[in-house]
């Protein structure tokens, strides 16, 4: 009969060898692996930091399970807006203010002529749209912006800040406007919109007026 303790030297042999050793290690999966390292990490790093506080394994766990949650967060807002915001320029690009052919060659009168016209056949949304442009090409003339087909409204916001940083700001603000009633098709109520055209023609106005008191 063999001895007791001679048993359980035996064991207590076996369980220390190498190779059992190493079929402990490897029986955790990567997952099992990673998990395990990253708790010890912040149990480490929360002992180095908070010396008194003795971090027990669930509280190395909470907490990476935490910070694990809002890095997903993080990752989800973060990717929402710039999806939000690529597909705002996408759609800018597609329909930049001066995409129509047949106007190329129009002047900043032109566009107020037809501003006009339309306001007189009640299309406001097309009549908002005339003013804007007759603004953005005044500015081009006056060399504030250089104005191309391929141009979003914000590439020009960020020109005018170069000349005028009040002037970017209200040009910004008629902008949105512009985009959202032109791209986004909102309704135009009619006081709105000679609030818009009223706007425009005091920027246009000042402009005019600062030019002849230069000559």
């Amino acid at each position: 009969m063999i001895d007791l303790d001679q048993a359980n030297d035996k064991i207590e042999e076996i369980l220390h060898r190498d190779e059992y050793l190493v079929y402990l290690k490897d029986n955790r999966s990567f997952l099992q692996k990673w998990w395990d390292s990253i708790k010890e990490w912040f149990g480490n790093l929360f002992q180095e930091l908070f010396s008194s506080i003795n971090p027990a394994n669930g509280f190395a766990t909470g907490i990476v399970v935490i910070l694990l949650v809002v890095v997903v967060m993080l990752i989800l807002v973060a990717g929402f807006f710039t999806i939000r915001n690529w597909r705002r320029k996408s759609k800018l690009q597609k329909h930049a203010p001066l995409y129509q052919k047949h106007e190329k060659d129009w002047g900043y009168e032109e566009h107020i002529a037809e501003a006009n016209k339309r306001e007189v056949a009640g299309d406001l949304q097309l009549a908002t749209r005339h003013m804007f442009l007759a603004l953005l090409l005044y500015f081009h003339n006056k060399e504030f912006v250089e104005a191309r087909i391929w141009k979003t409204n914000w590439e020009y916001g960020q020109e005018l800040r170069r000349t005028d940083k009040n002037l970017a700001e209200s040009f910004q603000q008629l902008a949105r406007i512009f985009d959202e009633v032109v791209y986004g098709e909102q309704k135009v109520e009619r006081d709105a919109y000679m609030s818009y055209k009223e706007t425009i023609g005091s920027l246009l106005a000042k402009q005019l007026n600062e030019e002849i008191g230069q000559g």
